[in-house]
């Protein structure tokens, strides 16, 4: 009988089984009409290396998509300043520093989708008023705090497990994995939606009850917990049901 032999797989071959990954769920985000023609990123983090996959592109039809490996500390320090513009730049620092803050994060997604943007011209811009929002974005909307050259400050904002903040004119959605966070930018959107209609009728919206939260936030909490875990240990985690 002939005996057959596993062969490891190298670096480079993850590597690139990531690219594809991040290509999948970039043109899943064009699919959906969450991209338009507006700046956006996505990065995922890179379990075992300390470092981020990062898919960027700048405003305006033309723009071309970029797609680079960077280090979750210091992660300009070995770019060539000409290579890269300021605002790329700050982009970059603003995804490692927003990993090195939360370590249950998987991926990080900046965008600029039709209703989540809206969010910016309300003096509140989205409570928990919907049972998903509170389970899987965990916290109203507010606008994320970020230091001039890109980098997130640590703040209870950041810090206190939510996963959609406001940024300038983009919207910051996360989660503990990369499909889950494709997931929570479709939510947004509905949820913005849903809530932009009624808040244009002038009539009240009612938060949901406080035990709905706890128990949500909870859970969510937990999530976070086991995600921090397994990329400790140098491992995606799974076991995260889609919603």
């Amino acid at each position: 009988m002939k005996s057959t032999t596993t062969k490891k797989q190298n670096p480079k071959s993850e590597t690139q089984t990531d690219a594809e990954e991040i290509n999948q769920l970039w043109h899943r985000l064009e699919s959906k009409g969450l991209l338009q023609t507006h700046k956006a990123d996505l990065s995922f983090r890179l379990p075992g290396k300390g470092s981020f996959l990062l898919i960027h592109r700048g405003e305006g039809k033309k723009s071309k998509v970029e797609i680079g490996e960077f280090p979750i500390q210091n992660p300009t320090s070995s770019l060539k300043i000409q290579s890269k513009d300021e605002t790329t730049l700050n982009q970059i620092r603003f995804h490692a520093s927003l990993y090195s803050l939360r370590s249950d994060l998987g991926a990080i997604v900046s965008f600029q989708p039709e209703w989540s943007s809206l969010l910016k011209t309300l003096n509140h811009p989205l409570p928990l008023v919907f049972d998903e929002q509170c389970r899987q974005l965990g916290a109203p909307v507010f606008p994320i705090p970020k230091r001039i050259d890109g980098t997130v400050e640590t703040s209870s904002i950041v810090l206190s497990g939510a996963n959609a903040f406001l940024d300038e004119d983009a919207v910051v959605i996360t989660s503990v994995t990369r499909e889950k966070a494709i997931y929570n930018c479709e939510l947004i959107e509905k949820c913005s939606k849903a809530y932009l209609l009624a808040h244009s009728t002038g009539s009240p919206i009612r938060n949901i009850p406080w035990w709905v939260r706890f128990i949500a936030k909870s859970r969510l909490i937990k999530d976070e917990k086991k995600a921090s875990a397994a990329y400790a240990r140098g491992e995606r985690p799974t076991g995260f049901k889609a919603y």
